[in-house]
């Protein structure tokens, strides 16, 4: 179906990325921005009948695009490890921790393994709800499970190839990198965990590694880098430039320290930001940015508005569509059709007002033409169906993830909790009917009727493998689920934890 939304119209084009269009964007019923008008301007063919959306003096902006993430354990809350008295060195310390698999490894397995479609459907509502439209770092499954976020690990942009962009979490070897290079030279973009940890930590030797290998060009996106010597971003020639995706909330969580953002953009490398996970993690990059406003600060950064707003719009856009040849992350003709509209906030400047942003002033997400998330109102005139009625930041909203069963139906928000409940109450019963749900399906996995698996992608420790089952299911506490937004508890949780030295406590302000 196609849609029209009528607003403040914030394309951020190449042409003129600061523009602000008083008109109309047109979506079309395949997924792509057919047209963004002025108001008096008239309307492509084929809208003739679509629903018009008008949103006022809010803000119609490019969906937010979150480039670093691991959606399998963000039914988790923040993490700390109580025996841990200093930052931790690097990405292979703290997996090995007394409390990583009883606090993270384990919980995330059950709730994956007991239920993983409501566990899919609610840590994808946690970044609609922050306004996310297309994010990275999924679960590998046995065969596509309900997904209403562009999946930006597997999509294929209108070709039938699932492998635009690869993605590795874990250290590759030299050989591995100079194989992935040979990838990228036939066009294939490479999304690599590169460099997280301390600086001078032996994890710096990834991002030489990666250079030496011939990784470091223009569909490269390098996450984190926080261990990056300041010489080594010298690897990394401006002709090649390709992305660093930030994420200054783990990073100075986990070790205390960030990226060095400036170095890095002198390259002409393009900033994204990712909100990374629940154990060390933002919500969503609607909060990610106001972090990066913080560490901008104390950092001395320099990073204006306009600059963190393109960090979760153009920027990652720009470089998805080198691996795509499809734009994203901004709003023109022929690019996808992912959108989130905004109600003011403040009196300050377009680009104050988005990073200041909550999720109270979240109106509306449209991912590739689908309204997917917003106001009960907005969700109705733009002809959401089937959804699910829901509070959030006070508001009431409607969410639009089709029941797994009956994609005719709503996913209803009551079950998905209480399914999600259920799998915290008895663990071992979840695992259990779980496992005979898989015995008794008699065809291939990979069928769409099959019992749904997924292979989380973090490791558990243990010679860096990936997560794996608890010896005893039944002695696993699964936390009670966090909520959706950035609240009283959130905060609460900050204070006193981890490694950032109260820089984080700061975060709470904007939500006052």
């Amino acid at each position: 179906m196609a849609l029209i939304i009528a607003g403040r119209i914030v394309p951020m084009s190449v042409n003129d990325p600061s523009a602000v269009v008083e008109g109309r964007i047109y979506l079309g019923d395949d997924g792509f921005v057919a047209a963004v008008t002025a108001d008096d301007a008239g309307a492509p063919a084929g809208f003739e009948r679509a629903p018009v959306v008008e949103t006022g003096d809010a803000l119609v902006i490019p969906g937010l695009i979150d480039l670093h993430n691991h959606l399998g354990y963000n039914a988790l809350p923040l993490w700390a490890e109580p025996t841990q008295k200093k930052p931790f060195l690097h990405h292979n310390d703290w997996p090995n921790k007394p409390s990583y698999k009883p606090d993270i490894s384990w919980p995330a397995w059950i709730l994956a393994k007991g239920d993983p479609e409501a566990m899919l459907a609610y840590v994808q509502a946690r970044a609609l709800v922050g306004g996310t439209t297309a994010i990275q770092g999924w679960p590998a499954f046995n065969r596509p499970p309900q997904m209403v976020l562009r999946n930006i690990d597997s999509e294929e942009a209108g070709t039938t190839n699932r492998n635009l962009v690869y993605t590795a979490v874990i250290t590759e070897t030299p050989l591995q990198l100079a194989r992935t290079a040979q990838l990228m030279s036939r066009g294939a973009g490479f999304i690599y965990h590169c460099s997280e940890g301390q600086p001078g930590s032996v994890v710096a030797r990834e991002f030489t590694d990666a250079a030496n290998a011939g990784c470091l060009e223009k569909k490269m996106v390098a996450i984190h880098c926080n261990a990056v010597a300041d010489s080594d971003w010298e690897r990394w020639q401006p002709s090649d430039a390709g992305a660093v995706v930030w994420s200054p909330f783990s990073n100075y969580w986990l070790y205390g320290k960030t990226t060095n953002i400036p170095l890095a953009r002198q390259r002409g490398i393009s900033i994204c930001l990712g909100s990374d996970w629940g154990p060390s993690g933002t919500k969503h990059v609607l909060g990610e940015i106001k972090v990066a406003k913080l560490a901008s600060v104390k950092e001395k950064f320099n990073l204006s508005d306009q600059d963190l707003v393109a960090m979760v719009t153009s920027n990652p856009g720009d470089v998805l569509a080198r691996c795509w040849s499809r734009q994203i992350g901004r709003l023109t003709q022929g690019s996808f059709a992912d959108v989130t509209v905004l109600r003011p906030n403040g009196d300050g400047d377009v680009w104050s007002q988005v990073v200041n942003a909550t999720e109270r002033e979240v109106m509306l997400v449209v991912v590739g033409g689908k309204p997917r998330y917003g106001d009960a109102n907005l969700m109705t005139k733009a002809g959401a169906s089937p959804v699910t009625t829901l509070s959030v930041a006070g508001r009431q909203r409607k969410l639009a993830i089709p029941d797994p069963q009956d994609p005719s139906k709503a996913f209803e928000w009551k079950d998905v909790v209480s399914r999600l409940d259920a799998v915290r109450d008895d663990p071992a019963a979840a695992v259990k009917k779980a496992e005979g749900r898989a015995r008794s399906f008699a065809g291939p996995t990979s069928e769409p009727d099959a019992p749904l698996e997924l292979a989380l992608d973090m490791p558990s420790g243990d010679a860096m493998a990936f997560a794996g089952p608890p010896p005893n299911p039944a002695k696993v506490e699964v936390p009670p689920l966090p909520t959706l937004v950035h609240d009283k508890a959130f905060f609460s949780d900050i204070r006193g934890r981890g490694f950032h030295g109260g820089v984080l406590d700061g975060l709470a302000a904007f939500y006052k």
